[in-house]
């Protein structure tokens, strides 16, 4: 390595050369340091030489740069980052090697300040109270130097600048050590150590903190283009433009629901069954945006972490470039806020971030966004989580553009949740109904089994208790009010049914003589009911495993490699497959977690119903845990509010039931509950 090298010109005109690829690059790589003064710098130039920059990085190049006190604010927000993560020794959010930094022009310019690789200082005339106050500091000079006590001198018209590096037709004159009787390298070279002393006359060159504490420093919103005068039009050094992938061909009812959204002006609710593709909409939707506007800051917002990598997987293949913003915010709030500083000034056209929900309502990501001075969009997946009363405090004005997407965005037992969902997103301006999605064939249709389980003794007073204290605040729902107390008891009860004892004896009743020919088959459990159910599956003989959170997601993913394979014939789940994961093998399906909640309900169907090679159809086993049936059945308050609960948990069965291949034989399953509370006219019975 040594610029001795080098097969250098004495010229380097715009008419002929690239300074950037025929002169910075090659010397860069072949030095171990570079001093240069010029009268402006823009963080946008500086990375305009990232390959250079990462072979001196690697040979422990350092940079002297010496400046004039106009710089671009967001470059002079990033150098002072950059001096900060210096004096607190290199924080975490910027641990990370050089490849790392380098596509974004501010990461890159605090990252080369921390690791001291790059120091800034500032030249002004000398007294700008006085005789030089119109006056600027406008040489634009440089030196390589390697290892080797080898120089390469320059100067001429060149700022480190886009305008100076690429934009503008500039010129320069360069000389080099081995090669200079009339000691000009070493002349420029004794030039800038004088300047970085400050020991130029008429100068005052001072160190870049010690400019920002004397406001001595020149705020700018556009970039320079290399004069001295400003342009309206700041420089770009990319462009992120969203786009519809080729192998992607969107659905006749895809195309529908995004026409909906643009005639609502983008703004509205997408009621669609799990499996249909919301993701893959949502994001065509996104693009065909970007096509008519000219900005756009894109906000996804996710209820799990697994579910923020699906989305950033597609988000890649649609030619976004997402700032993943989740765990811990020195991880990705300095990078977004690098990002949201470039949008506001028009260095960038577009920014897309994907979040958890928990990370989105946080204050740091509110107050991050907060700053948002262009179009922004929303986009809310399983968007029935953010209608919680503490979330839906955080749904600002901030976004122009919102679309909520759920199979079942009606919050269960949430009337106020619900209403302040369709308010802010706007009701739903397309349904693409389980129905459908069956009968056009996009998903597999399924048997529907129901198995009603009575609770033990133990198990009912237990839950007469909770019913008595349900049926005190369920006036509060139907007068469309909000009672957390109310939910945590209905969660409290679902809880009991989910664990009811009988339903392991039910289950084993039902596996018996099947564990040779069963296969890709879920069973769905409630929290504190796997370890039983692992332990029934194991003892009957089942090549069986758990997926829960507690596996790391690269074991999830595992996982679903054997049970897709076969090798596993059974995954015993909770919650994680509600939403998100994709198991299209599944074949057969045990719920003994049903839930009454019909978002958790639908979830879990539609999970199953995806389809796979050589599946034709789905079978589904759904324990319900009730009452013994002879419960009483006196004109009770109590029994009031239990029938009401009871009648919506049937017209939930009943349209399972209804879509099923054995539709009459699952209704039949089902008569003697609602018989018991005479609530056959649910099923369409007198």
């Amino acid at each position: 390595m040594s610029l001795q090298e080098l097969s250098l010109q004495y010229e380097y005109r715009s008419d002929g050369a690239n300074l950037v690829t025929d002169f910075y690059t090659p010397c860069l790589k072949n030095a171990t340091q570079y001093w240069r003064a010029v009268a402006y710098f823009t963080s946008n130039g500086l990375a305009l030489n990232v390959r250079g920059l990462s072979t001196f990085i690697r040979h422990g190049g350092q940079m002297s740069l010496v400046t004039g006190p106009k710089l671009m604010s967001d470059d002079i927000e990033a150098i002072q980052r950059g001096y900060e993560e210096r004096e607190q020794n290199l924080d975490t959010s910027l641990d990370c090697d050089f490849e790392k930094v380098s596509h974004d022009r501010l990461m890159l310019l605090t990252w080369l300040i921390a690791h001291e690789h790059l120091d800034i200082k500032i030249a002004s005339p000398f007294d700008l109270s006085t005789n030089y106050q119109h006056a600027v500091y406008h040489e634009k000079t440089g030196v390589f130097l390697d290892d080797n006590n080898n120089a390469v001198a320059f100067s001429g018209s060149s700022n480190e600048t886009v305008g100076g590096l690429l934009n503008n037709f500039e010129s320069i004159d360069v000389h080099w050590s081995w090669d200079d009787a009339q000691e000009r390298v070493q002349q420029k070279v004794d030039n800038f150590a004088r300047l970085w002393d400050n020991n130029t006359e008429k100068l005052e060159v001072i160190d870049f903190l010690n400019a920002v504490a004397e406001k001595l420093l020149i705020h700018q919103t556009v970039y320079e283009t290399g004069q001295v005068e400003t342009t309206d039009k700041p420089e770009i050094i990319e462009q992120i433009v969203p786009y519809l992938p080729k192998d992607i061909v969107l659905r006749k009812y895809q195309s529908e629901a995004i026409e909906a959204w643009f005639e609502n002006e983008c703004r509205g609710l997408w009621e669609m069954a799990t499996g249909t593709g919301k993701t893959i909409t949502a994001l065509s939707a996104l693009a065909k945006l970007r096509e008519e506007k000219e900005n756009l800051f894109v906000v996804i917002a996710c209820p799990y972490q697994h579910l923020v990598d699906q989305w950033y997987e597609e988000a890649i293949r649609f030619g976004f470039e997402p700032i993943l913003a989740y765990k811990s915010s020195k991880s990705w709030v300095n990078r977004l806020n690098t990002a949201l500083v470039r949008y506001n000034y028009g260095v960038r056209d577009v920014v897309c971030t994907i979040t958890t929900q928990t990370t989105f309502i946080a204050e740091t990501m509110q107050k991050l966004l907060s700053k948002l001075k262009r179009g922004a969009v929303l986009v809310a997946d399983e968007v029935h989580h953010l209608g919680a009363e503490r979330s839906r405090k955080r749904l600002t004005d901030i976004f122009d553009y919102r679309l909520g997407l759920s199979a079942t965005p009606n919050r269960w037992f949430d009337a106020s949740g619900t209403t302040a969902l369709q308010t802010y997103f706007g009701d739903t301006v397309y349904e693409f109904s389980l129905d459908k999605a069956i009968k056009n064939g996009y998903l597999c249709p399924y048997y529907y089994h129901p198995h009603l389980v009575e609770l033990t003794d133990e198990e009912f007073e237990a839950y007469e208790r909770l019913t008595e204290s349900i049926s005190k605040l369920y006036h509060q729902t139907e007068s469309g009010e909000t009672s957390e107390a109310l939910e945590r008891l209905l969660i409290k009860r679902a809880t009991l049914l989910n664990r009811a004892e009988n339903k392991l004896a039910k289950l084993t009743e039902l596996l018996t003589d099947q564990t040779d020919s069963l296969h890709h088959t879920l069973f769905y459990c409630a929290p504190g009911r796997i370890v039983p159910v692992l332990e029934l599956l194991t003892d009957l003989g089942l090549r069986v495993a758990k997926f829960t959170a507690e596996e790391s997601a690269a074991e999830r993913q595992e996982l679903l490699k054997m049970f897709a394979s076969g090798h596993l014939q059974a995954l015993v789940a909770m919650k994680c497959l509600d939403e998100g994961v994709d198991v299209p093998s599944t074949r057969t399906a045990y719920i003994l977690a049903s839930s009454s909640n019909p978002k958790e309900f639908i979830q879990r169907r539609g999970r199953i119903l995806r389809q796979s090679s050589g599946k034709e159809h789905a079978e589904i086993h759904d324990l319900i845990a009730v009452p013994p049936i002879d419960y009483r059945q006196y004109p009770t308050a109590t029994f009031r509010t239990e029938r009401k609960i009871v009648a919506r948990e049937l017209e939930r069965f009943n349209e399972f039931a209804g879509m099923a291949l054995n539709k009459f034989e699952a209704r039949d399953k089902i008569w003697e509950l609602a018989k018991n509370y005479n609530l056959l006219g649910v099923l369409g019975e007198t």
